[in-house]
């Protein structure tokens, strides 16, 4: 029997990158996937993939950042499936502005996104998870909730509040039987994530010494789908509350197996500890266009 037999998973930002290498190996793991995106045409690509396996996926086009659309995808879940087992949390967006330039408009949008929508999720879908009993919620993170990154003044703040709506929930929901996660993002061994706003269209027309970098979803579904699915049988008998970054989980499970894992992170929580490094003479930020600049650090 496949590890997720039978069990609904939702994945957030499923269109593309990490979210639908994430939704494409549950499918393959047996799940029953509700992907949800902005851009259908994505959302029915990953769709025909998962459907040419012989598993099965849902779509929806949703809008993260209106409540009334996050309603209208909780009502279809319960109507369609009457339960939902794994949220992911992992739908994100980013203006790759430097402060100056960002608005207050960018802002709410990132904000809205990228901490809203997983707290509106979590609320929407747990009365779900109560009456069955028991449930998983993966809050998806990154590196930018550890530092400060130049043109993510609102991306950075977001992780940042991921990671603190992760801890409380998992407190929360703890006598619920609700395992919440976070988890930072990966590529397999020698791939890359494609950037978060590429389409998959226009992914399809870079160089081709660029495009067989980005990872696809078979080189993502075998690198990683014992870590993901690890984390989407959790409850509070086994991990809650943990930051867990899928590369470093996958290797751990590979050299010492689930129960080890258990024991390992069992009864226990995560605290952001904060320490001072140095500052560099520079670093590369994106632009909106997609482009790498220097930003210089001037020391007076």
């Amino acid at each position: 029997m496949k590890r997720l037999e039978g069990r609904v998973v939702l994945v957030t930002g499923s269109g593309r990158g990490f979210g639908r290498g994430m939704a494409y190996a549950y499918a393959l793991e047996g799940a029953k996937v509700i992907a949800v995106a902005r851009t259908k045409r994505e959302l029915e690509t990953l769709k025909e993939a998962i459907n040419s396996k012989g598993m099965e996926c849902s779509i929806s086009a949703t809008d993260l950042s209106q409540f009334e659309e996050l309603k209208k995808l909780r009502d279809l879940v319960e109507e369609n499936y009457g339960r939902l087992d794994v949220l992911v949390n992992n739908a994100a967006t980013s203006p790759w502005k430097l402060f100056e330039d960002t608005t207050v408009d960018d802002w709410d949008k990132t904000i809205s996104v990228n901490l809203r929508a997983p707290f509106a999720l979590s609320k929407l879908f747990l009365p779900m998870m109560k009456k069955q009993g028991k449930g998983s919620i993966i809050n998806v993170s990154s590196a930018s909730a550890q530092i400060g990154f130049v043109a993510e003044v609102g991306y950075c703040p977001s992780k940042f509040g991921l990671e603190g709506l992760t801890q409380c929930l998992a407190m929360e929901l703890y006598p619920y039987n609700i395992a919440v996660n976070s988890l930072n993002v990966a590529a397999p061994e020698g791939k890359r994530l494609k950037p978060t706003e590429l389409t998959l269209d226009e992914a399809s027309k870079m160089p081709d010494g660029v495009r067989t970098l980005y990872a696809d979803d078979e080189s993502m579904a075998s690198a990683f789908s014992e870590a993901w699915s690890f984390l989407a049988l959790q409850d509070t008998h086994g991990v809650t509350g943990q930051r867990l970054g899928t590369k470093q989980l996958a290797e751990y499970l590979k050299a010492n197996g689930w129960d080890a894992a258990i024991a390992k992170w069992r009864d226990k929580l995560t605290k952001a500890v904060y320490v001072t490094y140095d500052l560099p003479e520079k670093v590369r930020y994106q632009t909106p266009e997609g482009g790498i600049r220097d930003f210089i650090f001037k020391k007076k």
